[in-house]
């Protein structure tokens, strides 16, 4: 059945869909919460926690929203207007191919640019990776492009234990980080 419509609601009201949007809430307060203690002269850390804390934010809101659903439905209404809902398996694939090489585009930033937090965030990095590769792996699997790699990703327990994992690391990273900040401060005073 060809879904067209979407409304605001929670996607996944059991516990194991709170608890990854807990964690993802906790791991972005532990974010947020290291980017206001960072030093000034360490600008650079201060600005990727900000983004951490942003983006798991986005992905806690997104774990019960559905928001995804909504953009598909806006792709779909849009295939069936212009004509090309036929072919929309292979406009799902270039869009796979596209958000995968972001993806990769986004790794490879984390891994050369900010070397001096990655040094001092191996979780947080590690943390990074895990959920970068929940997102392409979802939107794989959404977008029926594992299927044309011959890969079966239909068992959902892999999803949840790649998100549960990537906050929780990046969690502790922020937890760890947050306490170091704390005590070079009592340090300065």
């Amino acid at each position: 059945m060809l879904t067209t419509t979407w409304h605001p609601q929670f996607d996944n009201p059991n516990f194991l869909g709170w608890s990854v949007v807990a964690a993802y809430l906790l791991a972005a307060v532990f974010c947020g919460r290291v980017a206001l203690r960072t030093d000034k002269s360490v600008s650079e850390g201060g600005r990727i926690w900000w983004l951490l804390a942003v983006g798991l934010l986005f992905l806690g809101i997104n774990k019960q929203l559905n928001l995804q659903t909504l953009m598909i439905v806006m792709g779909r209404r849009a295939a069936l207007a212009g004509g090309w809902y036929e072919s929309r398996r292979f406009v799902q694939t270039i869009f796979c191919a596209a958000f995968a090489l972001l993806g990769l585009g986004l790794l490879g930033f984390f891994a050369a640019y900010p070397k001096r937090f990655i040094a001092e965030n191996r979780l947080a990095f590690a943390g990074i990776i895990v959920l970068l590769s929940f997102v392409v792996l979802r939107a794989l699997t959404i977008n029926h492009a594992n299927e044309l790699f011959g890969v079966d990703l239909k068992d959902d327990h892999w999803a949840w234990a790649l998100e549960l994992c990537g906050a929780i690391l990046i969690a502790l990273s922020a937890a760890a980080a947050a306490k170091s900040a704390a005590f070079r401060d009592r340090g300065k005073a």
